[in-house]
């Protein structure tokens, strides 16, 4: 599951944290923008496992996809997967609504998770050692999920019940310092981090009264239960 994590770790990178809303604008306008957003992803998995890129990553019979292989399928995927996703929403009208959202990101995460190598360990590690050798990737993982994709996701769930728009860059990016901030308290020691959390939730909470952010009442629970739930995940993983 090594490689496997750090794949995830780069598809969030590269899908939600280093796409900007330019870039996001741009990928539906023009396949160069789509072709730049997607060559994101094999730049920052090239990155995350370059030592064992010139392994053998799929062995099935005679076939043998290496790293390097496996790395260029996983983004013509992405590649096939996103521009059939911007085509259907304006060619068919397709609703580009929450379910349209997750199943994007189920095909992608499921192209890694076939595409991903195993045995990836110089001894067998038992249980929870052998699903997460590596906590670094992990914790990257669940802090994208806290903040970036929250944002993401709330969005959509606002915008299908409320018809309400996806925030400026400069409220997306205060949201987003409030949920980590949010998250980061929860991975603090047991006494500190049980004061902090409510303290950031008032704060969160007030920032939204004094109509600095400008999500509803459900945007607000919903993304806070994200930033302590993805928090609290971090925190078990970073203590097992």
């Amino acid at each position: 599951m090594l490689i496997f994590w750090r794949l995830c770790f780069g598809h969030l990178l590269a899908d939600f944290t280093f796409q900007s809303d330019f870039v996001a604008r741009w990928k539906r306008k023009s396949f160069w923008g789509m072709l730049f957003h997607c060559a994101m992803h094999p730049i920052a998995y090239a990155a995350l496992t370059y030592p064992y890129l010139s392994g053998v990553w799929i062995k099935i019979g005679w076939l043998k996809l290496s790293g390097w292989l496996c790395i260029l399928a996983i983004f013509l995927v992405h590649l096939i997967e996103d521009e059939w996703r911007v085509f259907t929403i304006f060619k068919y009208r397709t609703p580009d609504n929450t379910l349209y959202f997750l199943w994007d990101q189920f095909i992608h995460l499921t192209s890694i998770f076939l595409l991903t190598p195993y045995q990836i360990v110089t001894r067998w590690q038992p249980g929870w050692q052998g699903f997460m050798p590596e906590k670094w990737p992990v914790l990257g993982c669940l802090l994208i999920l806290a903040t970036h994709t929250s944002v993401v996701l709330v969005y959509f769930i606002e915008k299908d019940l409320y018809g309400i728009p996806f925030p400026k860059p400069s409220e997306k990016y205060f949201v987003i310092a409030e949920r980590l901030l949010l998250a980061l308290a929860c991975l603090l020691p047991a006494p500190l981090a049980f004061l902090l959390v409510p303290v950031f939730l008032a704060v969160m909470g007030g920032a939204r009264y004094k109509g600095l952010v400008g999500y509803s009442r459900l945007g607000f629970a919903l993304g806070a239960a994200f930033a302590v739930a993805f928090g609290l995940a971090g925190r078990a993983v970073y203590y097992a």
